[in-house]
């Protein structure tokens, strides 16, 4: 049996308006999930990844060298 894996990027952070609950962000997060999990893909995990980019030779000479942004991974699986 072999396993396929699939990768969706998700939210870094979530805003919800201030009269809203924070059951409102959870079901962000839930729609995601649910959308992906078509055709026997299943959530296996969600894994913070940091990615970062390299400046170039302007930006190196005012002392910006690099950027790093963190993205959430959310990780599914199907056994064939």
């Amino acid at each position: 049996m072999a396993t396929q894996y699939k990768t969706v990027a998700g939210p870094v952070g979530l805003v919800i308006e201030r009269k809203d609950s924070y059951e409102n962000a959870v079901k962000q997060y839930a729609g995601i999930i649910d959308r992906e999990a078509v055709g026997g893909w299943k959530l296996d995990c969600i894994q913070t990844i940091p990615v970062t980019k390299k400046a170039g030779c302007l930006p190196g000479i005012t002392g910006h060298y690099a950027e790093t942004i963190s993205f959430n991974m959310l990780v599914f699986r199907k056994d064939d």
